[in-house]
């Protein structure tokens, strides 16, 4: 199923969620700007990524998942939007990564977006943990390691200050900045029970 038909209006997401659905999506991979209006795209392997248009456009999923009856969506990015490849390869033929500020969108209240690096910067990879350094720490935070308090919950400030402190440091061992950012919603609103 396309990414266009599963959250657009009438997709299946808004088929299959309710009032008190809590929706979590999850994007690893490439995005890339639209360089003369710095729209965030992302960019499926099935696209051509010298056409950000033919990606999927954050201002577009964000717009169709503000429609989505649900209690909460959290929206987690484990993408950087230069144009280029955790090895500073382009993703674009005869081009280098581009380093612009990209737009980060209108996020609709119900809606937190946690994503794995700021304007400028590359979402890194993390070798010998076959993962994103995002994503590891996510993971990681999910199991318990974000809860600061140790209250058996971790609210949407506790995963972004665990992320924050372990993700940096991660990317400074191979020479990166990469600081993951919070948008939208409730910083206050619990992510995970356990």
């Amino acid at each position: 199923m396309s990414s266009k038909r599963f959250f657009q209006k009438n997709g299946w997401l808004a088929k299959h969620s309710n009032k008190k659905s809590d929706i979590f999506i999850f994007y690893a991979g490439h995005g890339a700007p639209n360089i003369e209006t710095g729209t965030s795209y992302l960019i499926p392997y099935d696209i051509d990524p010298n056409y950000s248009t033919t990606g999927y456009s954050l201002d577009k999923l964000y717009n169709n998942l503000g429609n989505v009856k649900s209690k909460s969506i959290t929206v987690i990015l484990d993408a950087c939007f230069s144009g280029g490849t955790r090895e500073n390869q382009s993703l674009l033929s005869n081009a280098r990564p581009v380093y612009i500020e990209v737009q980060k969108g209108n996020i609709p209240s119900n809606i937190i977006v946690f994503t794995a690096a700021s304007g400028k910067e590359i979402s890194s990879g993390y070798k010998q943990k076959s993962h994103g350094i995002f994503t590891y720490y996510f993971l990681k935070g999910l199991k318990g390691e974000a809860d600061s308090n140790e209250d058996k919950k971790i609210s949407n400030l506790e995963m972004y200050n665990y992320l924050g402190e372990n993700v940096l440091i991660q990317a400074r061992r191979i020479g990166r900045e990469q600081n993951p950012q919070l948008l939208g919603g409730s910083e206050d609103k619990i992510l995970l029970t356990y």
